[in-house]
């Protein structure tokens, strides 16, 4: 088993994690502890004691306790590995991950240990799922008018050869572009993962600009081992806010360049087992040197969204991306860019609300079909976070009350439409294709539940036969409201915003100013709206109509509820 790079400063507590990785410095505690007995650790003054308990729960659960025996072997075999860490040169150790599968035996990879350079041959033993290269443009040319994909299941064969499932490797490919330079904007990013797709592309010499959210060690000071990368911190505001944002920027040769919009984080696991959406936006070809400052915006406003989004982390290396936008012809781009950026924001005059929760109201407002208020606003996400006492408190209030919005005549009498959100049982998650480690992508605690009992009268499981995906567990955000009996959807949003006040904003409460929407997150995601996708009021559902195909629901409908025994999963679960 590969050593963690991060050895004694892991601060990792995703259980697939630690299947993959060993922990020379946990497996001693742990066999220490089985040799003596004790339900307890005597963990070294040096270390955090909440975190290394917390990462021990995890080691218990993957290596039980039950059999000592075997379990003290399991110890001693991993401390000897992690001691004698195998080391290779091209790509390093430390720049490609293991594809060690999470719920099954690690993978020996001692045998490449032996080669000095990767090649074709042996792409399979880092990336599970490999496609025939070159046919990509073709396959996004067939996934027209939406342009969007989930991530192809390791585990679901038959995702592999779904026309809507893509691999990070597609993304990649010639077929697409002669990629010269690239930005990856995302919350977690494993490098050495990320640089073995980019080696297999053969585009690891180009120039690539990181922007991360999360502590990434191996990042720190990468550029002076790879020149051709610059790797840099999103600084937050607040402790508790998060740059969670995952978008690719690729840049082509011929000076085009596309908009990639996720809700993977960049690291194996996320591209594994995990149920994951993307948007890829169309070949955006360079505009002539003289054209107007105007030119090649899209009907939707993507272009000029997008760069005011970019603005906003104020990265002076973001700028040379922001000049090349503004030169580029956005007009065959369908959907509406919905973001949010720290801060608190107020309506203005020219732009309406600029981001969260009320941005996609004020689109909403303007641009969708009317609905019959029976319709309900259906969420999807990994996580939710601290709602309030009860649903009105700013589900209805603050969130609900704008994703009701449509154009409607102002005036006419509203009422609310139901809640309903999807989010993975116990049962969906014991059942996946990584039994309870399934749930490593669903931060959802104990803590926060307690406090929102009324939230389980809303819940529904997650379910995704049609797409063979009900035991991949999402880690996709979505957002819509769909007609069962007309068989139509009013609108989707394809997000990396989960359902939190962090991510999409909530608004003060003092009637004496104007209403300030105060967010916290970075995020980012489309919004397809009809009469810009297809040219009609609705997107069919279940079946093509008038040649017009099915939207591509992520999960199937109709929703299945939360029956009286069921429970939403907890995080706590892998914790206790």
């Amino acid at each position: 088993m590969q050593e963690c790079p991060y050895a004694e400063k892991c601060y990792r507590k995703n259980p697939i994690h630690f299947k993959e990785y060993s922990h020379a410095h946990l497996d001693c505690i742990y066999a220490k502890g089985i040799a003596a007995g004790s339900n307890e650790y005597d963990i070294p003054a040096k270390y955090s004691n909440e975190l290394i308990n917390l990462q021990l729960k995890l080691l218990e659960k993957l290596f039980p306790k039950a059999d000592k025996e075997d379990a003290a072997k399991a110890t001693i075999t991993r401390t000897t590995t992690a001691a004698n860490p195998v080391r290779m040169e091209q790509p390093t150790s430390t720049q490609l991950a293991s594809t060690s599968r999470a719920a099954g035996a690690s993978k020996d990879n001692s045998n490449l240990a032996k080669k000095q350079k990767l090649n074709e041959r042996n792409i399979r033993d880092y990336i599970p799922v490999v496609v025939e290269k070159g046919r990509m443009a073709k396959k996004l040319e067939r996934a027209a008018p939406y342009n969007m994909f989930l991530t192809a299941i390791t585990d679901s064969k038959p995702t592999h050869q779904e026309p809507l499932s893509i691999t990070l490797q597609e993304i990649l490919d010639e077929s697409l572009g002669d990629i010269e330079s690239s930005v990856q904007i995302n919350f977690m990013i494993d490098i050495g993962w990320l640089l073995g797709h980019y080696y297999f592309a053969g585009i690891l010499d180009k120039p690539l600009l990181v922007l991360y959210g999360d502590e990434s060690p191996e990042l720190l000071g990468i550029g002076k081992f790879k020149p051709q990368v610059t790797a840099i911190k999103v600084n937050m505001p607040t402790p508790f806010a998060t740059s969670h944002t995952k978008m690719m920027l690729l840049g082509y040769a011929d000076n085009s360049m596309r908009v990639v919009i996720s809700t993977a984080n960049l690291y194996e696991d996320d591209w594994h087992n995990r149920t994951q959406g993307l948007w890829i936006s169309p070949r955006l070809p360079a505009l002539p040197d003289d054209a107007d400052t105007a030119a090649g915006e899209s009907r939707t406003g993507f272009k000029q969204d997008l760069m005011l989004y970019l603005v906003e982390y104020k990265i002076s290396q973001l700028q040379p991306w922001i000049a090349r936008i503004r030169k580029s012809d956005f007009s065959a781009v369908n959907v509406f860019f919905v973001g949010s950026v720290p801060g608190g924001h107020r309506e203005s005059a020219v732009r309406g609300h600029p981001w969260g929760c009320a941005r996609l109201g004020s689109l909403l407002a303007k641009h969708a079909a009317p609905i019959d208020d029976r319709i309900p606003v259906v969420c999807q996400s990994s996580s939710i976070g601290s709602l309030g006492a009860n649903v009105q408190a700013w589900i209805q209030q603050d969130f609900v009350n704008n994703l009701r919005k449509d154009s409607s005549p102002v005036g006419r009498l509203r009422q609310l439409p139901a809640f309903k959100m999807i989010y993975p049982s116990f049962g969906n998650v014991s059942r996946s294709h990584d039994g309870m480690l399934g749930g490593g992508c669903l931060p959802y605690g104990k803590n926060t539940n307690d406090k929102q009992p009324w939230l389980k009268n809303h819940l529904q499981q997650w379910k995704s036969g049609d797409r063979h995906r009900s035991q991949a567990m999402p880690h996709i955000k979505s957002y819509t409201r769909f007609n069962l009996e007309e068989q139509c959807v009013y609108w989707f949003v394809l997000t990396s915003a989960n359902l939190s006040k962090a991510a999409w904003g909530s608004f003060n409460k003092n009637s004496n100013i104007q209403p300030c929407l105060r967010i916290a997150n970075y995020e980012a995601g489309v919004l397809f709206l009809p009469r810009f996708v297809t040219g009609e009021e609705t997107f069919p559902l279940g079946n093509a109509r008038d040649g017009v195909p099915a939207f591509p629901l992520p999960y199937d409908v109709p929703l299945t509820p939360y029956g009286p025994d069921d429970t939403p999963f907890l995080m706590d679960y892998l914790q206790g």
